[in-house]
């Protein structure tokens, strides 16, 4: 034990010592002036509540967010959709008979529903500086190793400083003011909203600001929605006869039949050294001191997504007084510590290095963005990796919800694409890094999600498809809307969201090992997902099973009559999804003794589902045949699920489709949106190859909207957060999910150590990885090779490693393995297997 207990220090030490550089100046954004808007803000957040920060002098602004403030309520989800037998009928033989646009025309008039609602901002907090003067010294900064946004200036010769956090413990969002003079401070703080119900109110010794959300918000304009002639499917909008009722698409109170969700929020003022405070209706003003500090509660009346938030929903008022009056029992800084201490539990679980000049190191934020291209800056690059982890930490936390198209921040009542959960793609990346990155506990709201979703999923495979298990489509919301939506075939049918979502349950099972879980949570979802998919397969006419009607999100081919279309049978990344969720759901009955008769269902079924093919251009295919496509660089890679996330193609099982799926790359190419550059990034990495990898990451680091070039296309705003363009947070984890790709895999059975280390980060060192089997990974490597490495054990599973280099590995002073070599793709790799002890770890060395 005393041996182990010293290698483990000396490991420890080492990379102490490798990143004490890095801790001299914390992980931070830093900017010289102010945000000029919405997309330059600082995010802060606890999982519930956040805010964007602009940093200003003269008035700073918090954008506030609540992350239960949607539009709408139960009641307002359009359920009007069934695919009657004869209908079924009519467009399966349509598909067979390659009438494809003829098909896709009568699911749109026929299966197709209304889009879901709206995530909604919720109020900004002003705070107005009363003093004037000349400002210099200004800093604006996120300490993303803090979770603490601070500006400081001098004014008249007075040294300001602002530090803002939100606190997951107390669930408040705390604003500490302090200046350098004893009456330094005289600033005004009132609420605005852009809810037309909003009012704001003194109460005793807090401000107020309550009001309604919409209870209905529509984003298709009337010209789209009566071209459609779906009139019908908006009763809010249209009379019988379908003429207008109204001019507008947003609709609250009397307009909606009071319909709405309710919020509230309060703040209250804390003077530790004296000075005057008065407040008002018209605001809180704050005097002849030289420190303030605010803690503020957010809340609103959302009490399930079952449940009518204007009828059945709590009170907002009194949750927001309560979770504020148990704030306020502690001071600032206790409050601080608090936050501190819950934050460092999660954030501090991995540490990661790249060496970057000193001189690149001293620039703000966003001037090493626009010189990225110029120069490499891989401490940058680590900086975007740990930024991820705090979006994570800071948008999704135990009983909240899932990180939603703009993760928990949001400034418009009609935000781009509902800002909801688009499940073909978008919210599956948000959690991709979450197990690998060390950070389990954060896919809780999504777990709940999935739960909440198959309820009402339920009711669609019963009622819309006449099947069983449950079924879920492209889009939802708070409301957990289940039904097909909107009149866009491309995205909006797609009856494949369980299966993609039940594999983030499965993917926790292997990094975790917790068999509870598996039977309580993750086979019987798994399990519905899995009959829906049973009942929906049907005959090719040629021995195959594949589904009736699908979409490759949201890619369209040329059929053979030369009209571009999207919906077709068997798209390849249905039947991807639908291979993986039966092989799980087999597994997880099998390791747990349950549904005999529905195990030899599956397994009859699996061999029969419609293989991978390889097309003419030598590319994985993406459809049944070979079509052509309008798009050949399309942002979608839908049809390599298999591949990644998925693990059902690998160079050492799969050689010729892993072959076909770098002639999918290349053919699609590297340019993309922000998202699309985050999947390309896992793509390239889960190939071997680091430095096309590191290609596409310099696509990424396009600075958008801002710079002497004002460059297009995807990339990333000088907040570092990913511009689709317009911002979608969904890039910024698919880029922290990829470089731990880069760093290490672990999904083809063994965990591969540096399997794609671009050129360009020759030395580095990072801690607290997880690998699948339960294992904690920590690194070191210089001139591109490995020089030490550490496994940490929490389940005592086999251990198989593979390597660029031979390796022994070493528990205290015993050696207990040493490798192998193998030869792939003409590629020398080394193979170490060990069994390992739970708790124990085991240290890696390259053999010199």
């Amino acid at each position: 034990m005393i041996n182990r207990l010293f290698y483990i220090f000396s490991f420890l030490f080492v990379f102490t010592v490798c990143v004490a550089k890095s801790k001299e100046k914390p992980l931070s954004l830093w900017y010289d002036s102010p945000a000029g808007n919405w997309n330059e803000a600082l995010p802060i957040g606890n999982g519930h509540s956040g805010a964007m920060v602009f940093g200003g002098v003269d008035f700073e602004r918090l954008q506030l967010n609540e992350n239960t403030l949607y539009s709408g309520e139960p009641s307002v989800i359009f359920k009007d959709v069934k695919v009657t037998p004869e209908m079924f009928d009519k467009v399966t033989d349509l598909m067979k008979e390659e009438k494809y646009k003829e098909a896709t025309n009568l699911v749109c008039k026929n299966w197709l529903g209304r889009l879901h609602q709206y995530y909604q901002p919720f109020a900004d907090l002003q705070i107005k500086n009363n003093k004037s003067g000349k400002v210099s010294n200004y800093k604006r900064e996120l300490d993303i190793s803090e979770a603490i946004v601070s500006t400081q200036y001098v004014q008249n010769g007075i040294k300001y400083k602002r530090e803002i956090f939100a606190s997951n413990p107390e669930n408040v969002i705390v604003v500490h003011l302090k200046s350098n003079k004893p009456e330094g401070i005289d600033i005004s703080i009132n609420f605005t909203s852009e809810h037309p119900t909003s009012v704001q109110k003194s109460k005793n010794d807090r401000l107020i600001v309550h009001g309604k959300a919409p209870g209905y918000v529509e984003r298709r304009t009337f010209e789209q929605i009566e071209a459609w002639g779906d009139q019908y499917k908006h009763p809010e909008l249209y009379d019988e006869e379908g003429n207008r009722k109204f001019d507008k698409r947003v609709l609250y109170g009397d307009e909606i039949d009071n319909k709405g969700m309710l919020f509230e929020a309060q703040i209250k003022p804390v003077l530790p050294s004296g000075g005057v405070c008065e407040i008002t209706d018209s605001g809180i003003h704050v005097s002849g001191t030289d420190e303030v500090y605010f803690v503020m509660s957010l809340a609103t009346s959302y009490n399930g997504y079952d449940k009518s938030p204007s009828k059945e929903g709590i009170d907002p008022a009194q949750k927001a007084a309560d979770i504020l009056d148990k704030a306020v029992a502690y001071d600032y800084m206790n409050l601080k510590k608090r936050h501190l201490d819950d934050y460092h539990n999660l954030f501090d679980r991995v540490k990661f290095e790249l060496v970057s000049d000193k001189k690149q190191l001293n620039l703000p934020t966003d001037e090493r963005i626009i010189r990225f291209a110029e120069k490499a800056d891989p401490a940058l690059s680590a900086l975007l990796f740990q930024y991820g982890r705090y979006l994570m930490i800071s948008g999704s936390r135990q009983n909240g919800q899932p990180l939603n198209l703009q993760g928990l921040w949001n400034k418009d009542i009609v935000p781009p694409w509902n800002c909801g959960y688009t499940m073909n793609i978008n919210l599956e990346m948000n959690y991709w890094m979450a197990e690998v990155a060390n950070l389990s506990e954060c896919q809780e709201p999504l777990f709940t999600l999935i739960k909440e979703l198959s309820e009402t999923g339920t009711e669609t495979a019963r009622n819309m498809y006449g099947r069983r298990g449950w079924v879920a489509h492209h889009n939802t919301s708070l409301w957990r809307e289940s039904l097909p939506n909107d009149n866009v075939p491309s995205a909006s049918f797609w009856p494949m969201v369980q299966g993609w979502l039940c594999s983030h349950l499965w993917e926790h099972y292997l990094y975790s090992g917790d068999k509870e879980f598996l039977k309580k949570t993750a086979y019987p979802l798994t399990k519905g997902a899995a009959e829906f998919f049973a009942d929906w397969l049907i005959d090719d006419g040629k021995g195959h099973l594949v589904t009736p009607v699908g979409v490759s999100p949201e890619n369209q081919f040329i059929a053979p009559d030369g009209q571009a279309t999207t919906l077709s049978m068997g798209p390849t990344m249905d039947m991807a999804i639908i291979r993986e969720t039966f092989e799980n759901t087999v597994f997880m009955a099998e390791l747990l003794d349950l549904d005999s008769d529905f195990r030899k269902e599956l397994k009859e079924k699996l061999p029969r589902l419609l293989p991978y093919q390889i097309g003419s251009r030598g590319q994985l295919q993406e459809w049944m045949y070979d079509f052509k496509e309008p798009d050949p660089t399309h942002r979608h890679l839908s049809h390599l699920y298999g591949f990644y996330p998925g693990n059902q193609i690998t160079p050492d099982k799969t050689p010729d489709l892993f072959n076909a799926v770098k002639q999918t790359l290349t053919i699609r190419g590297d340019a993309a949106t922000g998202w699309s550059m985050g999947w390309k990034i896992n793509c390239w990495a889960r190939l071997l190859d680091g430095n096309h990898t590191y290609k596409i990451i310099r696509n990424l680091f396009n600075p958008v909207q801002f710079g002497p070039k004002n460059r297009n296309g995807g990339g990333l705003y000088s907040n570092l957060l990913d511009a689709c363009p317009p911002f979608q947070i969904d890039g910024n984890f698919g880029y922290t999910a990829g470089v731990a790709e880069m760093l290490m895999q672990s999904h083809a059975g063994f965990i591969q150590l540096l399997p794609a280390l671009p050129d360009v980060w020759s030395k580095g060192a990072v801690s607290g990885l997880k690998a699948r089997g339960n294992f904690e990974v920590s690194m070191q490597w210089k001139q591109g090779q490995l020089t030490q490495a550490t496994v940490l054990s929490n389940k005592g599973k086999e251990c198989r490693l593979r390597t660029a280099v031979p390796v022994t590995i070493k528990q205290g002073r015993n050696v207990i393995a040493s490798s192998s070599s193998i030869t792939l793709n003409g590629k020398k790799y080394y193979e170490t297997v060990f069994a390992t002890t739970t708790g124990a770890s085991y240290r890696v060395i390259p053999v010199q």
